[in-house]
């Protein structure tokens, strides 16, 4: 895997297979996650979680809540209780 990338909308990386993002909204600093993907071939790897943990660092960074709103990003939040204070409430 290549080093992650932070571009607007869009944290991303190379990997052997293609290419992993995570894609963001930020609207009245919230950060709102709504889809993850990494190449079939790339599962398992844990890509989606060092994407996922640069998004929550960089939302400290700038002071942005996050909404999890994609399925990947609701079952790292489950599972990672640390990053509940990262969390929107509703």
């Amino acid at each position: 895997m290549s080093e992650i990338r932070i571009d607007p909308g869009r944290i991303w990386t190379k990997t052997d297979h293609g290419v992993a993002e995570l894609l963001y909204e930020i609207e009245n600093n919230i950060m709102s996650i709504y889809h993850t993907s990494t190449p079939p071939e790339d599962r398992g790897r844990g890509i989606a979680k060092e994407l996922t943990e640069k998004a929550f660092a960089f939302a400290k960074e700038h002071g942005f809540k996050i909404r999890p709103d994609c399925s990947y990003a609701k079952f790292f939040v489950e599972n990672n209780s640390e990053y509940a204070s990262y969390i929107v409430s509703e």
